[in-house]
């Protein structure tokens, strides 16, 4: 099977498959890359950054961080040269568009409230457009930014008008993400006076925090925090520095990939692995106690072996490592029992509903689920699923990686409705688990799509 790219057809299917062997090399991470992108966009003079991912949301940032007058270069290894600017001298109207990617739109929401004047806009009006920003919207005006959204829930379009007079306190609610955090923080590391950012309630991905403190403190930020991890200080005198990036891999799609081959008869090495956004082992022991024998070749490569016969229901708190609760879902859905994934209200406030949604496609494979509203149960099924159905990924790359695991051990085929949202993070998934055995395809025909898709 061919890499696509962004130009995917229109349905892939997906057929029963009993092997998987090679090697690939896993994407970056897009968490640590858009992160990285924007540091080094804000950062007067050259920063390196090596491994940059190659999804929708790398080039997303990179287009909108361009609108801000960076620029981007590449060396002969491959690494992306930024040439940063002075975002004080910003004085024009900057009219943003993060695409379908949340994490774009927030982190730059934070950087805006330091622009005279923007607007926020984006295509993807079922989905990136549909989500709430309330939280960061409620924390800006705080900091006497003007926020102009729509309706009750704020959501987009978004017009922002900034005094550039930022400073004092604010306070957030991440209960739907961290990513409203990791925006106020990038504000706190542009803006010339202290920032002190209270988290009111709970931090549901407290991994990608550190992912944005630590790039930035990488940069020459000061931030410092309570032992609670509840209270944030950023100094106002901190200056940014030109540094090197080296991304680490995405937490969606390895885990998916690890899943995956949990899932099968496999023996499949890995390389640029990285643990730290798959909740520091919480990941890989799961998939151990799932079944499959993981060995660690070197520091940034693993080998997953799996014989796929028996997979041991298990509950995880998706708190450690909220991308992967699909991708472990997928694979629960072959255990011998109920798994319950816990703690994930807030991957409901993704590019879908990743509860809600991935049941209603659940259920049209036969899957067995039920839902509260920060929990999913799967009720595993070892004998598999009969498939010959069309399923919908809701412009989401972690239901389509998950649903493409189910639809490989399905008895007839698998059919998914719009595959090429998984680039958002994954362009090259298909292709690359194609070369690892799995009987993925383009379909040649037209498919019916069920009037609920």
């Amino acid at each position: 099977m061919k890499y696509y790219g962004n130009n995917y057809p229109p349905f892939i299917q997906i057929n029963n498959t009993t092997y998987l062997y090679g090697k690939l090399d896993l994407p970056a991470s897009k968490s640590s890359s858009t992160r990285a992108i924007l540091t080094a966009s804000l950062t007067p003079g050259l920063s390196r950054i090596k491994n940059i991912a190659s999804g929708n949301n790398t080039t997303t940032m990179i287009d909108n961080c361009k609108l801000l007058g960076a620029k981007f270069t590449y060396d002969t290894y491959g690494t992306t040269v930024v040439q940063g600017i002075d975002i004080k001298s910003i004085e024009k109207k900057v009219t943003f568009n993060p695409g379908n990617s949340g994490v774009v739109l927030r982190l730059l929401m934070g950087i805006a409230s330091y622009l005279p004047s923007s607007k926020f806009i984006t295509n993807y009006h079922h989905s990136l457009g549909r989500r709430s920003q309330l939280e960061m919207v409620d924390a800006l005006k705080m900091l006497n930014v003007k926020c102009n959204a729509i309706g009750p829930e704020a959501i987009l379009p978004i017009e922002i008008e900034s005094d550039r007079d930022i400073g004092g306190y604010t306070e957030i609610s991440c209960r739907k993400s961290s990513q409203f955090l990791s925006g106020l923080l990038y504000l706190g590391a542009v803006s010339k006076k202290d920032l002190h950012i209270k988290v009111k309630d709970s931090i549901t991905a407290p991994s990608m925090v550190h992912t944005t403190i630590n790039n930035l403190r990488k940069a020459g930020i000061s931030i410092d925090y309570d032992n609670d991890f509840k209270n944030f200080y950023t100094l106002g005198k901190s200056e940014f520095i030109p540094s090197e990036f080296n991304v680490g891999a995405d937490p969606a799609s390895t885990a998916a990939i690890l899943a995956l081959c949990t899932s099968l008869n496999s023996n499949v090495t890995l390389n640029g692995f990285f643990e730290e956004e798959l909740g520091n082992g919480a990941v890989i022991n799961y998939l151990i106690r799932s079944g499959a024998i993981i060995t660690h070749i070197n520091e940034s490569s693993i080998n997953i072996k799996s014989d796929g016969k028996q997979v041991l229901a298990q509950d995880f708190d998706g708190s450690l490592a909220p991308d992967a609760v699909p991708a472990l879902a997928a694979l629960a859905a072959f255990a011998d029992g109920k798994s319950t994934f816990y703690n994930i209200e807030h991957i409901r406030y993704k590019e879908s509903d990743r509860i809600s949604d991935f049941r209603k496609e659940l259920n049209k494979i036969g899957v067995k689920s039920e839902e509260t509203f920060d929990t999913l149960t799967i009720y595993g099924n070892p004998n598999g699923y009969k498939g010959g159905v069309v399923v919908d990924g809701h412009f989401d790359h972690g239901l389509i990686m998950a649903l493409t695991t189910i639809g490989l051990h399905c008895e007839e085929p698998l059919i998914i409705n719009e595959p090429y949202h998984v680039g958002q993070t994954y362009p090259e998934y298909f292709s690359e688990i194609y070369k690892l055995g799995a009987d993925v395809n383009e379909l040649k025909v037209s498919a019916p799509i069920p009037e609920d898709v």
